[in-house]
């Protein structure tokens, strides 16, 4: 079982948003060592509980200070962005760390206030930006003279990130890897999947559907210390998703009881329903009936307790329980300074 970590380096209540950022290399430290299969980053803006704004800077960062993993984007706003430009970054990081990068792209914004605005919106229509960076990560010469460098690399891998059945089927059609976002909205997974298997065409980017679904857990010594990790998370689902008022991850000793709305309950017990809690082996199992369930190749982790020393906790759990090692991958190994 090829199990995953989607980073997006949380803050917490009482944390800088640096301390964050440090937390992730951490984190990714300790997947090398414990043998998750990749380490993705996200892109947030102007959020004040997530800090990861520039993925590209951090894939560099987290590529040069680990062995074994593969790193990427989980993933890169593409609306806010010149096609041709990602293309040029991650074929950088590609000939940097050969085999080691993946480029995970979402065609949706994902940014709080006006920052959207101060990004420019460079590309509204996304599949056809999409269908531009597939181009120019290829090697193609969408325009005459002009090419994305450096030339001569073997390109990183493109994933097709979503939520929906519209991403399924262009993924599909491109033959590309598709990871689908259980932990953000899993109504629609069903559906997607099977239109991805569907729709999927073999490809220079994947010879068969490949499918990537992440999905929320939380694992601790014991059930219950598991169970009440996940207040801080709850807490911070209904004031920032469901009310609006986003704001660092809530320490859960200053948390009373929940003032929630019998509404607002009834969609935290709803994401109850959707996550894995418990013990390494109880989160396990039920990984392993997820991947029987939906056929998926990897599953990517997500876990944000208040604590960080609870979420390096929990990461080791699980890769204890599945039995995880390292097995390194194809290319040199870079060190800080790339020396």
């Amino acid at each position: 079982m090829l199990l995953n970590i989607l980073c997006q380096s949380p803050v917490s209540e009482g944390s800088t948003p640096s301390d964050a950022i440090r937390n992730t290399l951490e984190l990714a430290q300790l997947a090398d060592r414990t043998g998750y299969h990749r380490f993705w980053v996200a892109e947030h803006h102007s959020d004040p509980a997530l800090a990861s704004a520039s993925p590209e800077i951090l894939v560099a960062h987290l590529a040069a200070t680990t062995r074994n993993l593969h790193i990427g984007s989980g993933g890169v706003l593409l609306p806010y962005y010149s096609p041709f430009k990602v293309a040029e970054q991650f074929r950088m990081l590609a000939a940097l760390h050969p085999g080691r990068i993946d480029l995970g792209i979402g065609r949706s914004g994902g940014s709080e206030g006006e920052a959207p605005a101060a990004l420019g919106i460079h590309a509204p229509d996304s599949f056809r930006a999409m269908d531009e960076l597939l181009g120019w990560l290829a090697g193609r010469r969408m325009r005459r003279e002009t090419f994305a460098s450096p030339d001569g690399v073997t390109p990183p891998t493109p994933w097709m990130l979503g939520t929906s059945p519209a991403s399924a089927r262009f993924a599909g059609e491109r033959g590309l890897p598709y990871a689908f976002g259980g932990f953000l909205d899993p109504r629609q997974m069903g559906e997607s999947l099977q239109t991805y298997h569907q729709t999927f065409q073999p490809s220079v980017w994947a010879d068969r559907p490949r499918v990537n679904l992440a999905w929320y857990v939380q694992a601790a010594e014991t059930e219950r210390e598991a169970r009440e990790l996940t207040r801080s998370s709850e807490e911070w689902f209904v004031d920032c998703l469901l009310r609006g008022s986003c704001q660092p991850f809530p320490d859960p000793a200053r948390l009373g009881e929940p003032g929630w709305s019998p509404m607002e309950r009834m969609l935290v017990e709803m994401r109850r329903q959707l996550s894995l809690v418990g013990t390494g082996e109880q989160v396990v199992a039920g990984l392993r009936a997820l991947k029987a369930q939906t056929a998926a190749d990897e599953l990517t982790l997500v876990t944000i307790p208040w604590s960080h020393e609870a979420r390096l906790t929990s990461y080791r759990l699980i890769a204890e329980a599945a039995d995880l090692r390292p097995s390194p991958v194809a290319g040199p190994t870079a060190t800080v300074g790339y020396a």
